[in-house]
Formats: structure tokens, C-alpha cells, sequence
């Protein structure tokens, strides 16, 4: 992987214009990903409302650890890119006219459109109430929620909660930070401050974690037996009465006295951008959207199954060569190949898990102790991770001394067969792994 263009761009004509919607993972990788490739060939303009960006997949071990939370000040990183910033939500696109509409009515003019404004969280229960049923309901969407999580777990220590549950919703969402608090829990609770608990995690998917592959599943349905998780898979949670987890098919229950679930995603639903019933954009495996020109969409806003932050970031990565591409830059723009990355925190050592989602390869699932990738943190962008971690110092204290600063993945894309020689020089004992 090459340095990332920083090069301020002179003030050319002609440029084309690329407007990015959305400063979340997507939409700074395609930023990064665009300085890359086409340096100053392109003018970008970001519209986004936010402030700071802050890296929520990092933010789930606070409050085991407290430390305080990095943010990036969006107006110096698109400063130090050279993207002009309009803060504000968009409201539609009028496509004949190549336009985006924001929100306070500011028209902006574009050559290529890239919609990165991710997923919005829904309350799936049917009362939304952080108490129900008489027992504690904590949705979990990030370091918001943190205090909430922290209140749990001091209710772990006195007593007052001694059977918490942690329920993955029905529909699209991520499932890792559940296990993440989960394997957290159990390892805060098995000190001798805190009292016995009984923890169980209730998810639909047929294996834990099982988008990663029969290795990695089996390793963490391990985890969470020897950590004392009860796994309900394949299986729905829902609190019907005071102190009651209902659990289907099946007709079962257990008593709660606490429940942590995630919101349902769905779609951003812009006027002027297709998408289907729950708001979702379809794209191709190069981001474009279908029967708009220059249109393209990456991230959790897409229709992709999988959201997580790693894919948004290689969905912008094949959006970004297919602009750099159109503006006249010599490149083959690859269509997306979805390898899945995720860091399962354990309250220990943390588990590194990989799997090549794209088909290619069958199962390569692989979870090691060591580092996988890097920087290791739980965010892989080609781009956009070494950038956050160069910002806030993320990763530099677990650098594996034997890689002597060379990247474990090079090319966070590659094929897996081409890292593997890398991985089995850093620790080939660690490494968990069932080839194709």
C-alpha cells in the first residue's frame, strides 16, 4: 500500500466535480481513496452535518476500560484533503439536472455522486422505553451508550443484575459489538468484586458469528461456553413481561433482569435515489447505481447483506477506482471482493477474524490471537485506518516485533493465498485456518 496523496490541487478547469454525501467510514475512505488515485484530477465536496468523526467500532470497550473516546475534526481533515465542506443533511437529488438538494435548500452541482450516508438505526421493539417489562432494555448504538453499559455493569458488581441477556434483532444489523459486551461481561464478572451472573446471548444466526466461516464460529462458540455464555442460536429474544425473555421457536423463556440489543438498520431513503422497501440503495460490484449515470452508493446505505465498517470501506475503495478511472487516470477498476475483518474483544487477549465473503475461495475462515491485518484495530480500511490510527496512536503498542513494520496485508484486497506466507512467518501456531 503507497502513501496517500496529500498534495493540494491547483486550481485547474474542467476538474471534474465528485460530491461525496456522508463523512461516516464510506464516505472519508472514498475521500482518501480519491486523494489516492487521482490526487488533484479531481474537485471533491463532502456534505455531511457532523463535527467529528468518531470510530464506533472502537468505542464498545470503554466502559471495561475507561479512557476517553477520539474523535477527528472533520474540518481540518477535509482541510488537510482538500475537499470543500458543506455542512448539511441532503435532502434529494435531481438526477436530470445532476443536483443534490440539501436540507436548508443549497443546490450543489456534481459530475459523479457518491452516497455514503450508512444505515439509520430503528427501534425494533414495539415499546420503545430503555425499561420494559419491568426490566433494564439498553439499545446499544455506539459510544452514546456507553454510560448505559457502565450502569449494568455496576449492577453486575452490587447484585442488583444477576441475569443479563444480550439479544440480537431481527433484520439487518451487526451482530459483533453483542458478543464484544458479552465475552466483555463475562470477563469483568468473573473477578472476585463481582457477583455470579448468569449470561446468555440470543441471536438468529444459525452459528455465532457464522458470516466468518466454520473455523472461526466453532472457535467462538468455544469462547463463549468457557466464559459461561449460554448461546440460544437460531433463536429470537423478545422481553414480553416484567423480568421475562421470551425466546421462539419453541415457546421457551428465561428470567432477565437486564437485556443489551442493537437497533434494526435501514436505508437512508433520499427523494431522487432508488432504493427498495426498507430504504436500502442497489449498486453493482463497482458501486454504480443502476439507471442513474455517475451515480454510485457504498456502505451500510447499499443493499450489501453484510454492514460493517471494513466493507463500507472496500465498497468505497472499488467506487473510488471507478471515478479515478472515469476521470482519465490509467486504472483497472477492480469490482468489489468482500473480505470480512472483525476484532472480537474477549476481555483478554482479542481474537482477529478474517474470512473471504466474495465466494472465491469457499471457506477460508481464519481467527487468530495475532494481528491479521494492520493496523489491527477494528476498523480495516485500506485507507482510512492507517489515517485514524496515525491521528490518535491506535495499534503502535501491539506491532508484532517480527514484521518489522511491514504491513501483515499489504493490499487489504489481496488474495488471501498471497498474505498467507506473511501470516505463517508471524505466528503460525496462533493461526486457526481451513483453506479452500
Amino acid at each position: 500500500m503507497g502513501p496517500i496523496s496529500t498534495a493540494r490541487p491547483s486550481n485547474k478547469p474542467g476538474r471534474p466535480r465528485v460530491l461525496i454525501a456522508g463523512a461516516g467510514v464510506a464516505g472519508l475512505e472514498a475521500l482518501l481513496a480519491l486523494r489516492a488515485l487521482a490526487g488533484d484530477r479531481v474537485e471533491i465536496t463532502i456534505v455531511a452535518p457532523e463535527l467529528k468523526f468518531l470510530n464506533r467500532a472502537m468505542s464498545v470497550d470503554q466502559p471495561f476500560k475507561p479512557r476517553r473516546g477520539h474523535g477527528i475534526r472533520l474540518e481540518e481533515l477535509f482541510a488537510e484533503f482538500d475537499a470543500r465542506w458543506v455542512r448539511a443533511d441532503l435532502d434529494r437529488i435531481v438526477h436530470g439536472h445532476r443536483e443534490a438538494i440539501t436540507r436548508d435548500g443549497t443546490s450543489l452541482s456534481y459530475d459523479s455522486l457518491v452516497v455514503a450516508l450508512g444505515a439509520h438505526p430503528e427501534q425494533w421493539l414495539s415499546r420503545p422505553s430503555s425499561h420494559r417489562g419491568g426490566s433494564h432494555v439498553l439499545t446499544y448504538t455506539g459510544a452514546r451508550d456507553n454510560p448505559g453499559v457502565a450502569q449494568l455493569l455496576e449492577g453486575v458488581k452490587d447484585g442488583a443484575v444477576n441475569r443479563l441477556a444480550f439479544v440480537k434483532p431481527p433484520g439487518p444489523s451487526w451482530p459483533l459489538p453483542l458478543y464484544d459486551l458479552a465475552l466483555m461481561t463475562a470477563a469483568e464478572s468473573a473477578t472476585p468484586a463481582s457477583s455470579q451472573v448468569e449470561l446468555s446471548l440470543v441471536t438468529p444466526e444459525e452459528e455465532p458469528l457464522g458470516i466468518f466461516g466454520n473455523v472461526a464460529s466453532a472457535e467462538i462458540r468455544r469462547l463463549l461456553k468457557e466464559s459461561g455464555v449460554t448461546l440460544h442460536s437460531a433463536s429470537y429474544g423478545e422481553p414480553v413481561r416484567p423480568g421475562w425473555l421470551e425466546i421462539s421457536p419453541g415457546n421457551r423463556g428465561i428470567e432477565v433482569d437486564g437485556v443489551v440489543t442493537e437497533p434494526r438498520l435501514a436505508g437512508p431513503r433520499i427523494r431522487g435515489l432508488p432504493c427498495d422497501r426498507d430504504g436500502f440503495v442497489h449498486t453493482d460490484a463497482h458501486g454504480r447505481v443502476p439507471a442513474l449515470e455517475r451515480v454510485y452508493a457504498a456502505g451500510d446505505a447499499t443493499t450489501f447483506p453484510v454492514k460493517h465498517g471494513g466493507l463500507a470501506a472496500q465498497q468505497a475503495d472499488a467506487v473510488a477506482e471507478a471515478i479515478s478511472a472515469s476521470a482519465g487516470i490509467e486504472i483497472d477498476p477492480q469490482p468489489l471482493r468482500p473480505v470480512l475483518r472483525g476484532v472480537l474483544l474477549t476481555g483478554g487477549p482479542p481474537r482477529y477474524l478474517r474470512s473471504d465473503i466474495s465466494g472465491a475461495l469457499g471457506d477460508d475462515s481464519t481467527i487468530s490471537g495475532e494481528a491479521l491485518w494492520w493496523p489491527p484495530n477494528k476498523l480495516a480500511g485500506r485507507y482510512l485506518g492507517p489515517y485514524l490510527s496515525s491521528q490518535v496512536g491506535e495499534a503502535t503498542d501491539v506491532m508484532p516485533q517480527n514484521v518489522a513494520g511491514i504491513p501483515i496485508e499489504t493490499a487489504l484486497d489481496s488474495d488471501a493465498r498471497d498474505a498467507r506466507p506473511v501470516l505463517a512467518d508471524l505466528n503460525d501456531t496462533n493461526v486457526t485456518r481451513r483453506d479452500a
